[in-house]
């Protein structure tokens, strides 16, 4: 396989196979190639590439929680300061005379929605749109989907896509998105909870937040993994929750100069392949602060210095 370039929103990744992965002198590339990846290695290689400095993880990462018997059951799990964040941010729901409707999902529903994500989206560092190309997806099993909205009067002012998936037992949270004033009112905290209440209410004992791509500070932030782990959800495998959604990879981070410091991924432990994931932060510096991601999700920490 000869090295194949690619450019995602500033990130110039090379995709390449084992033994060019292996053989080829990487500090060479430094200054045209951000990461190295091999797609889908086979498990008898993850010791060699790992000692290589490669990370050996999940391309991508599902949010999973079980539901619970109710919300106060699903909040006990969560620490005193997260659910009195809850509580301040349902009376600020309150306060901006904002109301609830779950519906099923149609045409004129998703671009609402679509109008809303689009915006947020722009005001990410590194967004990207993602949620437009997927309508035709929905649309062919548009009844599995459902609109989770917050109105004030007629207008949308938060909401998410859900999809119930019996295959695999779980209710998926696709993707959510909030007006530009009610960040500040964490509505999106309510969503989230209002979503974990519909899945409750049809039946599923477990919920998504959905997946993320796993590499934090390129197109997700860190403080977003931050958010969720302190509600109560875990990062796993996504083909975990379905063995059709993604696959292995493994990385070699060689800049820092597209992502965050530190930023970091979740990779496989030395014992192989299951749920538990540890972490792999990357910094300029030997004195990174990490403690914002240990604090909430704790797991084992390697850390890697970038120059």
């Amino acid at each position: 396989m000869t090295m194949q370039t690619t450019e995602l929103v500033g990130l110039r990744m090379a995709t390449v196979d084992v033994r060019e992965a292996l053989t080829t002198d990487w500090s060479r590339h430094q200054t045209d190639v951000d990461l190295v990846r091999v797609d889908r290695p086979e498990p008898d290689t993850w010791p060699d590439l790992a000692a290589a400095g490669f990370v050996v993880k999940p391309d991508r990462v599902t949010w999973l929680a079980e539901t619970g018997t109710d919300e106060r059951d699903f909040l006990s799990r969560i620490s005193r300061k997260e659910r009195e964040g809850v509580a301040k941010a349902r009376r600020a729901v309150a306060a901006a005379e904002l109301t609830w409707r779950r519906t099923p999902l149609d045409e004129a529903g998703w671009h609402a929605f679509l109008g809303l994500y689009t915006d947020a989206v722009s005001r990410l560092r590194n967004g990207l749109p993602v949620a437009g190309a997927h309508w035709d997806t929905i649309n062919a099993k548009l009844d599995r989907f459902f609109l989770l909205g917050a109105y004030r009067g007629g207008e949308l002012r938060g909401a998410a896509i859900g999809e119930f998936c019996p295959e695999v037992g779980v209710t998926r949270l696709r993707f959510s998105a909030v007006a530009g004033e009610q960040r500040n009112a964490s509505l999106s905290r309510i969503i989230y909870l209002e979503a974990v209440r519909a899945a409750r209410e049809a039946g599923y004992a477990r919920v998504t937040l959905g997946n993320d791509p796993n590499l934090y500070g390129h197109l997700v932030m860190p403080g977003l993994f931050a958010f969720k782990a302190r509600l109560g959800f875990v990062p796993v495998p996504s083909t975990l929750v379905d063995p059709a959604d993604g696959w292995d990879v493994a990385d070699l981070l060689l800049s820092m100069k597209p992502l965050t410091d530190p930023a970091f991924m979740l990779g496989y432990p030395a014992t192989g392949k299951g749920p538990d994931l540890d972490f792999h932060f990357f910094s300029r510096t030997d004195d990174s602060d990490t403690r914002l991601f240990t604090t909430c999700l704790p797991a084992p920490t390697h850390a890697h210095r970038i120059a």
